[in-house]
C-alpha cells in the first residue's frame, strides 16, 4: 500500500506539472497544489477524486467537509461550493486525480453488478481510499507513458476503477445515481434540468413535480442531497456560468447577463460580486 501511494505521488506530481500530461487521458485531470490557498468559490461537476498528499476544506451550503491523503471523494451532482487548500507545501504538495462520471458507463457497470444499498445517499460523499481502487489507479497512471496504449486501454481501467469503488462501502452514492426512483437521481433530474434551462425562472412546484414529490418533501430532500435551498442553488449555477463565459471572452457582460437568465445587468452585477468577491467588469477586464 505504501508502495503504491508512493508512486501515485510520485507521478501525478511530475505529470502535473505539464499542461499536456496533467490532462493527458480524457476524463482525467491531475491536481499538483504547492501552497494552501485562500477560499474560492469552485462549481464541482459529478466527479470521483483520488487524494494522495495533502488537504482541502470544502463548503457546501452549511456544511463543512475536511478530505485528505488516503481519501476518496465523489461528487454525485453538479454541486457549488466554497473550497481551500489547507495543507500543501513544495516538499508536500496537495495531490489528487480527477476523474469525470460518465452516467452512461456508470449505469452500464452497475447493471451487471448485484443491487446495491437504497438508503438515500448524498451528493457528495468522503471514504477511505480502498487499495482496490490504488491498483488500476495506478495503471490509469501508467498508461500515460504510452499515448497507444492510453487510447486503446484507458476507458477500460476507468470502468475497472467505477467497478472498484461501486464495490466499496462508499459506493453507495453512486449506486443511488442511477436508481430512477431514489432520492439523489431525483434530485438530480431537477438539478440537470436547471443546469440547461439557466435563462428560465424557477417555481419550486413545477420543480417538486418533475421530482414527482410534493413541494415540502422536495425542497427537504434538495436542501439535505445539495446542501442549499433550489433558488439559491439555480442562482450559483447561473452566476458559475456567467463566469466561465466571462473567462472565455465569449460577449458583452449585458448579453451574458441576459443569456443566464438575469432581467436586470445592475442585478446581474451585485450578485455576481457578492459571489466571486470582484464585478463582472473587473473580471471582464482581468481575463480579457
Amino acid at each position: 500500500m505504501a508502495g503504491l501511494y508512493a508512486e501515485m505521488r510520485r507521478r501525478i506530481a511530475a505529470a502535473a506539472d505539464d499542461p499536456e500530461g496533467r490532462a493527458a487521458i480524457p476524463g482525467v485531470t491531475l491536481h499538483a497544489v504547492r501552497t494552501p490557498s485562500v477560499p474560492a468559490r469552485v462549481l464541482f461537476q459529478p466527479t470521483l477524486y483520488l487524494v494522495v498528499q495533502g488537504a482541502k476544506r470544502l463548503m457546501l451550503g452549511d456544511r463543512e467537509i475536511t478530505y485528505g491523503g488516503g481519501e476518496l471523494v465523489l461528487m454525485g451532482l453538479d454541486l457549488p461550493a466554497l473550497v481551500q487548500v489547507t495543507r500543501a507545501s513544495e516538499d508536500e504538495p496537495y495531490l489528487s486525480m480527477e476523474i469525470a462520471l460518465d452516467r452512461q458507463v456508470l449505469a452500464a457497470v452497475a447493471a451487471e453488478m448485484p443491487s446495491g444499498s437504497r438508503d438515500d445517499a448524498e451528493a457528495l460523499t468522503v471514504g477511505p481510499l480502498p487499495a482496490a481502487v490504488l491498483e488500476p489507479a495506478l495503471r490509469l497512471l501508467q498508461l500515460m507513458d504510452v499515448p497507444t496504449d492510453a487510447r486503446v486501454l484507458a476507458d477500460a481501467v476507468k470502468r475497472e476503477i467505477l467497478y472498484r469503488v461501486l464495490s466499496s462501502p462508499g459506493g453507495a452514492s453512486l449506486t443511488q445515481l442511477i436508481q430512477a426512483d431514489s432520492l439523489l437521481a431525483r434530485i438530480g433530474q431537477v438539478t440537470e434540468w436547471m443546469r440547461d434551462h439557466l435563462e428560465e425562472p424557477v417555481r419550486i412546484d413545477e420543480l417538486a413535480s418533475r421530482a414527482a414529490m410534493s413541494v415540502t418533501s422536495f425542497h427537504r430532500g434538495f436542501k439535505s442531497v445539495t446542501g442549499t435551498s433550489p433558488g439559491r442553488y439555480h442562482k450559483m449555477l447561473r452566476l458559475h456560468e456567467a463566469r466561465r463565459l466571462i473567462v472565455a471572452r465569449s460577449d458583452n457582460l449585458v448579453r451574458i447577463s441576459a443569456a443566464v437568465g438575469y432581467v436586470s445587468p445592475s442585478q446581474f452585477s451585485r450578485d455576481y460580486k457578492r459571489e466571486f468577491g470582484s464585478a463582472p467588469v473587473v473580471d471582464a477586464r482581468r481575463f480579457g
